[in-house]
């Protein structure tokens, strides 16, 4: 089998699940913390999102064209890239054919190329069964019978297990131990959530979820384990899925039928009166007026698409838990009715938000049974759409775009200006750190969510965009209108921090084709700014940098080393032909740099960051610094499969190693010094590779870093002269919100040239 492939190191997971409106293999636990245990995106603990300006966590590998040699990546954390600026999912599996040959494809290229020759196949085919079973109406799942016993009367289940059991068989014979369960649908599920708080769940709260979900999983898996289910059992799921697919198109037919008679009969002015009622309904509601999903709808809600229940999920918008907003009301404060559930198997109203122009077909549940097939083995294997895969690379190399130049989050209903960028519009206007928005150009934006808001300030440079907002202190609303303006946001950026003479940061956002030499560009043009034009020391900034190519954290890398191993990969077909591990090391260069080097991290550095990380720590060259990065220590390669150019097979293909030869997978790379983001100390529990159902296991301890001999001398020598808690500190409500990290990693690289220059 001959294939086009292209070698990667990501954290992409978020790219690759076939959707649809109604999958609920879901447990309600889950759907508390909206992303618990399996989920391939991580929750936001601090309550922030991502904003007006910020890139969409790129997905980590590139593309080779056909006849391209291989290329490798490095990455991180799997998200998904926005879509298109707006909170609306896009359909990147529209129109591409995937049938059973593809799905017999994805299977083979597993048997050839996977990193582990023997793999739990048992887990693979019943995640794919039930993935493919997800895609009826209503959804279906298989479900050992012990695990169906035990947890269906389970308070924590919210009414998860309720619903139609019956057997199963396969090829005239009753299947012992395992039932298909018909899930409730969402009207049902939803009456039976518990409410949640409206205020942001602590870090414990964030802890004890993720425990409830990983012992449910583990349950899952027990009962599982004693079963067998082999590929012929997934053919017979298979050919039920068609068969009741074909039902489902009939009845799906003769509704819209009836529907249309119905409508046909209502007089014509009656008829448009009533739609444009509804259409205000809706748009009062934050519902959609047509076939679309709701933009407006403040709850994010996982389903899963595979019968693993903390599996592969994926987001879908609905309005929250009984509420149905009013104008001047905010929708968190709507109570929940009261009264018996609706049908088990009853239809959400057409307003609820959810797309109604999606339908199933057998493409799709095939495509989900790939995905899922492959998320069973670890969650960095997957297929992706090429469309987004290609939007997702050019948004890592430049996301400019043309607004107001401010960073947004978002904490329940409330919009809130995390900070204005320096030097532009926001900024310029007197938008301040803190500011609440209440309405855009007049429309009250309360309740929406944050990808429609920032889509509405967002427009064309030169127009005039007016924020009503609340500021503390201030007895009134405040209007201010911003001149849009292009905004620049391109994947390496730089300054001369005006606080600490001669210290360079440099901030990446991901590993791409053009890293490199953007970033000896930058360095270039900050060195002839320095005094004497020549910088004291570099931060490179690799926060929330979910990875990319490996050859360009390789190259990056050897930018600071004269000599030393930079990472090594041991793949499974390598070491197959006798070719040993791959050792990548540094060669001395006239062109390197020698300069003070500290690297800032945190727990979204993955991958290609962790390579650059544990390369400048272990060879003795720098100081890494802020929390634990991801964890994410395996290789996968992009594979242009045969029968179809619409899409890609991404499969683990192998380990990468640190310098000492120990792999962090799941430990990630420990800073030698740990700075919060705040100056009160506290850390965040951040999300990690633990945190991903069926990551693989960790085989090496956290090592020992070479700094750590140093940092005596540079925790007393920043005692003395650091500078950071005081900047943080000065000003009680500034207009820009100080990065207290960074101007903490700033007295260390301070300190460290000190030290380095023997003074």
């Amino acid at each position: 089998m001959m294939a086009q492939r292209v070698t990667l190191i990501d954290r992409n997971d978020g790219l690759v699940f076939a959707t649809r409106g109604a999958t609920l293999l879901l447990s309600s636990l889950l759907v508390a913390m909206g992303c618990l245990g399996g989920c391939s995106k991580q929750p936001d603990p601090s309550g922030t999102a991502r904003t007006a300006g910020t890139l969409a966590a790129a997905s980590d590998e590139t593309f080779a064209s056909s006849k391209a040699p291989v290329h490798s990546t490095a990455a991180g954390k799997d998200e998904a890239p926005a879509a298109k600026d707006s909170d609306e999912p896009v359909d990147y599996w529209k129109g591409v054919r995937f049938d059973d040959h593809n799905f017999e494809e994805v299977t083979d290229y597993v048997a050839t190329y996977y990193i582990d020759t023997e793999v739990n196949k048992r887990r693979a085919w019943v995640a794919a069964a039930n993935s493919a079973l997800s895609m009826l109406e209503p959804s279906a799942e298989l479900l050992p019978t012990a695990f169906m016993t035990a947890r269906r009367r389970d308070p924590d289940e919210e009414g998860r297990l309720d619903g139609e059991f019956k057997s199963f068989a396969c090829g005239g014979k009753p299947y012992a131990g395992v039932v298909i369960h018909r899930v409730p649908g969402l009207a049902y599920l939803k009456h039976m959530r518990k409410e949640r708080p409206e205020r942001r769940l602590t870090d414990q709260e964030i802890l004890d979820l993720r425990a409830k979900s990983k012992k449910r999983y583990q349950a899952y898996r027990d009962a599982w384990a004693p079963l067998a289910f082999t590929k012929s059992h997934f053919t017979c799921v298979l050919a039920f899925v068609k068969t009741e697919l074909v039902k489902d198109a009939k009845v799906r037919v003769a509704k819209e039928a009836a529907r249309a008679a119905k409508a046909a009969l209502e007089p014509k002015a009656a008829k448009g009166a009533t739609s444009a009622v509804a259409a205000q309904a809706r748009t009062v509601a934050g519902g959609s007026t047509g076939s679309k999903p709701a933009k407006s709808d403040k709850s994010r809600v996982r389903v899963a698409v595979a019968g693993d229940p903390s599996g592969p999920l994926v987001a879908k918008e609905r309005a929250p838990s009984g509420q149905a907003a009013t104008i001047g009301k905010s929708p968190a404060k709507i109570k929940k009715p009261k009264g018996p559930p609706p049908a088990l198997y009853a239809e959400l109203p057409e307003d609820d938000g959810l797309r109604r122009d999606w339908k199933p077909d057998i493409n799709r549940a095939w495509l989900a049974a790939a995905s899922a097939y492959l998320y069973a083995l670890d969650p960095h294997s997957a297929v992706i759409p090429r469309k987004q895969w290609d939007e997702s690379t050019r948004r890592t190399q430049d996301s400019s775009f043309e607004g107001i130049g401010a960073v947004l989050t978002q904490r329940q209903e409330r919009t809130i200006v995390e900070n204005p960028m320096e030097g532009l519009p926001a900024w310029t206007s007197g938008v301040r750190a803190g500011d609440q928005i209440l309405k855009v150009d007049g429309v009250d934006i309360r309740g929406w969510l944050l990808g429609k808001v920032v889509k509405r300030i967002r427009g064309k440079k030169h127009t005039v965009v007016k924020l009503t907002i609340v500021r503390e202190g201030e007895p009134k609303p405040i209007v201010i209108g911003i001149k849009r303006a292009h905004i620049p946001i391109t994947n390496v950026t730089g300054k001369l921090l005006g606080t600490h003479s001669g210290i360079a940061h440099i901030k990446m956002t991901g590993f791409v084709p053009d890293s490199t030499k953007d970033l000896r560009s930058k360095i270039a043009a900050l060195s002839k700014k320095a005094p004497g034009g020549k910088l004291k020391g570099l931060i490179l900034d690799l926060r929330r940098n979910s990875g990319g190519l490996l050859n360009r954290a390789i190259d990056i890398a050897d930018m600071f080393l004269k000599r030393g191993v930079v990472v090594t990969v041991k793949s499974r077909r390598r070491m197959k032909r006798g070719g040993g591990a791959e050792v990548h090391r540094a060669s001395a260069d006239d062109e390197d740099f020698d300069f003070p080097l500290i690297v800032l991290v945190d727990d979204g550095s993955a991958s290609a960051s962790e390579i650059v990380a544990s390369a400048i720590q272990e060879n003795g060259r720098g100081l890494v610094v802020g929390q634990r990065t991801f964890g994410k220590a395996s290789v996968q390669t992009l594979f242009e499969p045969a029968l179809h150019l619409d899409y890609y097979i991404k499969l683990t293909v192998a380990r990468y190693y640190a310098p000492s030869g120990r792999t962090i997978q799941v430990t990630g790379v420990h800073p030698d010094i740990t700075i919060p983001a705040k100056v009160d100390g506290k850390m965040h529990v951040g999300f990690r590779e633990e945190n991903l159902t069926n990551h693989l296991e960790p085989i090496d301890p956290p090592g020992k870093s070479p700094m750590a001999q140093m940092v005596p001398a540079l925790e007393k020598c920043v005692a003395r002269s650091g500078k950071a808690k005081k900047i943080a500190t000065k000003v009680p409500k500034p207009q820009i919100q100080p990065d207290y990290q960074l101007l903490r990693t700033a007295d260390y690289l301070t300190c460290l040239a000190r030290l380095q220059a023997g003074r």
